[in-house]
């Protein structure tokens, strides 16, 4: 032990040790060190860049029915439904009747 060195204690846990690293080595055990990825492996910036032409392919592909849409089309489709039996429920004014 060095004496010159002070205890610290763990952000994690809260334990006192002495050691170089900010966690102790407990803490280090269970959650494992942090490993570094180089800065262009972790973003891909060709998806967000604007495209020269239109008509260059996208890498983004978007869907083909989207929720909103698909909710949309629901709704419409039950309002439809109901102003159809709304319809067919109600009395043919006597204009329209034939004979």
């Amino acid at each position: 032990m060095d004496p010159g060195r002070e205890a610290t204690s763990c952000p994690v846990c809260g334990q006192a040790h002495q050691s170089e690293t900010v966690i102790c080595t407990a803490c280090e055990k269970a959650f494992g060190r942090r490993e570094e990825q180089p800065v262009g492996a972790r973003i891909d910036l060709e998806r967000y860049t604007g495209q020269m032409f239109p008509w260059e392919p996208s890498k983004i592909v978007p869907n083909l029915v989207s929720g909103r849409r698909a909710a949309f089309i629901l709704c419409f489709a039950l309002v439809l439904i109901v102003v159809l039996l709304s319809l067919l429920r109600a009395p043919i004014p006597s204009c329209w009747e034939v004979g």
